[in-house]
């Protein structure tokens, strides 16, 4: 068995494998976007993080584009699938005849633990159900930060499943609605979201004082819109 470590470099965890090769390579693996690194078994570790260093953004952008491939393909919630929570592509483990309906993360994966036997459809909606509470937990962080942060309130806000929107404002109520689909992707996708429909509270269209706005307060949010949107 060739000698193996793990290795973080700009935020990016690798597993180094050292063999008989000539050259540093990475690959990405689907569906997990787990990024491997093979080098010659004398090179410096200096010389391969170096290396790492100069395609952190490569590996970024194509780990993102198979985590995105990966958590959109039809499923039917069963161990040994993958299913997204913010970003990270998890492991499922079903387990049936359980004492209670519960979900869980515990050594990597998400648990699924359900009474008896179980549709597709019941084990989808439990997860659904804890989706729905995680992703509220961070609006209730968030959504007063950008509000403070920008000086503008919504009278209130509420998580739909939405096909086509990743949100709402209703500039006549003050409500927003946030889209169920966004706990898949990264939180910073979330931010941006938010912060986009508190600056509909001002700027009803996307005109160039909203663009300004959105600048100001968030300079990357057009990366951040691009990864949502692909």
């Amino acid at each position: 068995m060739e000698p193996t470590k793990t290795i973080t470099v700009d935020g990016i965890e690798a597993t180094l494998v050292r063999k008989r090769v000539k050259n540093i390579r990475v690959t990405i693996a689907p569906p997990l976007g787990e990024v491997r690194v093979s080098a010659p078994r004398l090179c410096p570790e200096a010389l391969i993080r170096a290396f790492l260093s100069e395609r952190a953004d490569w590996i970024r952008t194509h780990r993102d584009a198979i985590l995105k491939k990966h958590q959109n393909e039809p499923r039917d919630f069963t161990s040994g699938e993958t299913v997204p929570l913010f970003g990270t592509a998890y492991p499922l483990l079903v387990k049936e005849r359980q004492a209670k309906n519960a979900v869980a993360i515990e050594d990597g994966r998400i648990v699924l633990c359900v009474k008896g036997a179980s549709t597709k459809e019941q084990r989808e909606k439990l997860l659904n159900d804890w989706y729905r509470a995680r992703l509220k937990t961070e609006i209730e962080y968030l959504m007063p930060l950008w509000s403070e942060r920008t000086g503008l309130t919504p009278s209130g806000w509420i998580v739909r499943d939405m096909t086509s929107r990743w949100g709402t404002c209703n500039t006549q109520s003050g409500r927003i609605t946030l889209n169920l689909q966004l706990i898949k992707y990264p939180i910073p996708c979330l931010e941006y979201v938010i912060l986009h429909e508190l600056a509909h509270l001002r700027y009803r269209g996307h005109g160039a004082d909203f663009k300004t706005f959105l600048d100001a307060h968030m300079p990357s949010w057009r990366a951040r819109r691009k990864q949502l949107n692909g």
